[in-house]
């Protein structure tokens, strides 16, 4: 089922980053509804607000507002200028949008950093250079939290409580956290009610497959990262997203999304299911309602989707049932 592209893992080793994953995920094994994007478009991120998902692009760094009761496609914001992109994003309580923004390991001549929008007027109200490749993000009520893919770093952006932006803070990951040649930190959720972070590794330093953390949300200039023991399977291909309902975690690799159930403690996951969604290259996903919606990054071989104007993109809206069947 799970296969190395040679040609890819070449890619990365000249290149050392890649968005996700370097896996091709298999046949789809299930048929679930789809929301098609333009082709080109490239995604990789995505939010979801009052029934309202943002996707943003991997080629020039346009967004995408869709009504998920509707489908209907619609641009969202100013236009991001010369050299951005738009990886991992999420909507804060004071309906900012929040976009990661890749960096020059994959993207040369794009710095690396992070925006914020005004989700009513798709104003930018921030456009901050930081680390080296700033992957995901999650919004917690104090602060939002960066991945750092090419460094073992957290990025911590303090929200005050009138909404004010602070000042970016680094975060170092110590612990059980060993950085990789390639991509680390990937996907990002806050558990235990905004106390604790956990964190997806797509890559560990041995590189046999991925690896999850948990470390403390209120931790400054080194986070303990614990790594979660995983039973019932591996995480191989790695994670790249995360949703977390209640103790539930959903990991997204490449071939569709990971089910894993997490003690209260969080120290031990147990994979429950491995759902393969029908996308080319899963990236990552967002929770509306009943359903998950995961983003399809088709990246292709050598990455020669992103940007491809005859490459097909899409969403995928997975019920939350379907990881009972």
């Amino acid at each position: 089922m799970k296969r190395l592209l040679a040609s890819v893992v070449s890619v990365a080793l000249a290149v050392p980053i890649a968005v996700g994953l370097l896996a091709a995920p298999a046949s789809a094994t299930h048929h679930f509804d789809e929301i098609d994007l333009p082709n080109g478009f490239s995604p990789e991120g995505i939010a979801i607000h009052e029934g309202l998902a943002y996707t943003g692009s991997l080629a020039d760094g346009s967004i995408l507002q869709i009504d998920l009761k509707t489908e209907a496609l619609s641009d969202f914001g100013d236009d991001p200028g010369p050299n951005k992109r738009s990886l991992g994003m999420k909507v804060d309580r004071f309906d900012r949008l929040w976009v990661a923004g890749g960096g020059p390991s994959f993207f040369p001549g794009v710095a690396a950093g992070f925006r914020v929008y005004d989700i009513e007027t798709g104003d930018v109200l921030a456009d901050v250079a930081i680390g080296e490749f700033v992957n995901d993000v999650f919004v917690t009520d104090d602060a939002a939290w960066f991945t750092d893919s090419l460094a073992a770093q957290l990025i911590r952006v303090p929200i005050a409580k009138d909404g004010a932006i602070g000042t970016p803070e680094i975060v170092k990951l110590g612990g059980d956290w060993a950085q990789a040649q390639n991509v680390g930190a990937n996907g990002i959720v806050a558990a235990q009610g905004g106390k604790k972070l956990i964190v997806g590794q797509t890559f560990t330093a041995d590189e046999a497959g991925g690896a999850l953390y948990v470390i403390d949300a209120d931790a400054e200039g080194e986070a303990d990262a614990q790594r979660i023991a995983i039973e019932g399977g591996s995480l191989e291909p790695g994670p790249d997203g995360l949703v977390l309902i209640k103790r539930k975690l959903y990991a997204v690799t490449p071939e569709g999304v990971v089910k894993i159930r997490l003690n209260k403690s969080l120290t031990t996951g147990t994979i429950v299911k491995e759902l393969d969604v029908g996308a080319e290259w899963a990236t990552t996903a967002a929770k509306y309602r009943s359903n998950l919606y995961v983003v399809d990054g088709n990246f292709g071989e050598n990455f020669v989707n992103i940007g491809n104007p005859d490459a097909e993109f899409k969403i995928v809206k997975v019920p939350l049932g379907a990881f009972h069947q």
